[in-house]
């Protein structure tokens, strides 16, 4: 009982939407939680939207049946369906000029709900004679509440469907008491039954009598009306919970997207601990850094040096998101890239070697544009090297970073160093050349001029690398 009554709790503080709690942000600090509600603020305002139109439809297929029949019928019909369609057409009106508050919508369901049950008990004057609305009370009529209820749904507000709900109920019960207290009307009970103890015939006849109007009937309209308005909006209050997890979901993951390569966010999104573990597995590491960083930086300002390095950052990074690498981090003007994480792929030496040569080939556009506008070219020097890394979480637990380490980073920055002294903008240890030959690919294919060149020294090592060269004019 207790949690039933939190739960009505949150139900009945729902807010009733309205444009200026999507124009205003002073009530909710968290941008998030603002960007969850604006969204169900809309989502809300196209529900009222959905029901005119189904409204409208209903309406329309009502009108055609009533112009099948007689006129003196047809008539009062029609006119009845007008001012239903109305009734529906003036809320809209309101949310389209922004107009809607609490008490008009209150208003409109009051008028709607009302007008709805003198239609279903009030027999209309063409009707058959000596028709009763005590009868009206009997039929299943009384379903189309239930029906009106249901397509306050849509409107995707619990307030809205608790609102309706309540309004039927006093409503409908309103006209079951102006019924039953009309001169001709004869109130029985199922209690009033078994305690005078008439016979199955006396019975029949009672309930089928014209003038009888059963107050158990009452009790179970009373139900339904209950029983369908606290299911539905439990129902909208759910799927609004689960809008709010979704939608916070999608949006943290475009804030972590922002920050991350797409690989790793669909591995934080899936499961935060399995980058807590880390292992050992063969990876492709790629450097890539811009050559004369430091003369630029003496002829530029602080605002010039920003903007430089975000186009080259950004323009690498997309080469590197299109190959499916991960963007390890970004040291200065440089920026080291791994393919193989967080799980490693049978492709990943091949995609790592295309994705330096396209990275080559967008700084050579790069320089294009930069031409045309008057400004000195960019050079690019990038090293790759492919074998074992040990993968994971480093760093504090409130500042964690995802990275690879070992002894093939440290490689393949190395490599990248070394082409300073060389004519070539790249420089591939022949491990990676072997991982891309033992895939059945041609490493030229992939990066035409690519040459075994001398082995070179590497700082920190002992014996000397094997490694190929892109040729400058390739």
């Amino acid at each position: 009982m207790a949690r039933f009554c939190n739960t009505l709790a949150s139900l009945l503080r729902a807010r009733p939407f309205s444009r200026n709690d999507v124009t205003s942000s002073a009530r909710i600090s968290d941008p998030t939680v603002q960007y969850i509600e604006d969204e169900l603020t809309r989502e809300e305002l196209r529900g009222l939207t959905t029901i005119f139109w189904g409204r409208s439809t209903v309406l329309a297929i009502l009108s055609l049946w009533a112009l099948t029949l007689p006129f003196e019928r047809s008539g009062g019909y029609l006119l009845a369906l007008l001012v239903f369609g109305l009734l529906g057409a003036l809320p809209r009106l309101l949310v389209k000029h922004g107009l809607q508050q609490k008490i008009i919508l209150a208003l409109f369901v009051l008028l709607d709900v009302s007008v709805l049950t003198f239609l279903l008990i009030v027999p209309p004057p063409f009707y058959v004679d000596d028709w009763t609305p005590q009868i009206n009370l009997r039929l299943p009529n009384f379903l189309y509440v239930g029906i009106y209820i249901v397509g306050m749904a849509l409107s995707y507000s619990p307030w809205l469907v608790l609102l309706s709900g309540f309004m039927a109920a006093v409503a409908w019960s309103i006209g079951f008491a102006w019924v039953a207290t009309l001169p001709a009307s004869v109130l029985s009970s199922s209690r009033k039954t078994l305690d005078t103890g008439m016979s199955s015939e006396a019975v029949i006849a009672s309930f089928l009598d014209r003038n009888t109007v059963s107050l158990t009937i009452w009790y179970n309209q009373l139900l339904f009306i209950f029983l369908v308005t606290v299911m539905l909006t439990v129902t909208v209050w759910r799927s609004r919970q689960l809008v709010r997890k979704q939608v916070a979901a999608e949006r943290e993951r475009s804030n972590l997207a922002r920050y991350f390569s797409p690989n790793i966010v669909s591995a934080l999104s899936s499961d935060l601990s399995d980058l807590d573990q880390s292992s050992i597995q063969p990876a492709a590491v790629l450097f890539a850094d811009m050559v004369g960083f430091t003369a630029i930086s003496e002829k530029s300002s602080p605002n010039e040096i920003m903007v430089l390095l975000r186009a080259f950052h950004s323009r690498l990074a997309k080469v590197t998101f299109q190959h499916g690498g991960t963007v390890d981090k970004y040291i200065g003007d440089s920026i080291m890239v791994h393919f193989g994480t967080p799980e490693p792929r049978n492709d990943d030496p091949v995609r790592a070697l295309a994705c330096a040569e396209a990275m080559v080939g967008e700084i050579e556009n790069w320089n294009e544009e930069r031409k045309a506008e008057g400004l000195a070219p960019i050079q690019i020097g990038i090293g790759l090297h492919y074998g074992e890394v040990v993968v994971g979480n480093t760093g504090h637990t409130r500042r964690l970073e995802y990275t690879v380490l070992g002894d093939t980073v440290n490689i393949a920055s190395r490599l990248e160093r070394l082409t300073r002294g060389t004519p070539s903008h790249v420089m591939v240890s022949n491990d990676l050349v072997s991982a891309v030959n033992s895939r059945g690919v041609d490493p030229t294919d992939i990066m035409p001029g690519l040459y075994p060149d001398t082995s070179r020294r590497v700082r920190g090592r002992a014996a000397p690398i094997a490694v190929w060269c892109r040729a400058a004019n390739a």
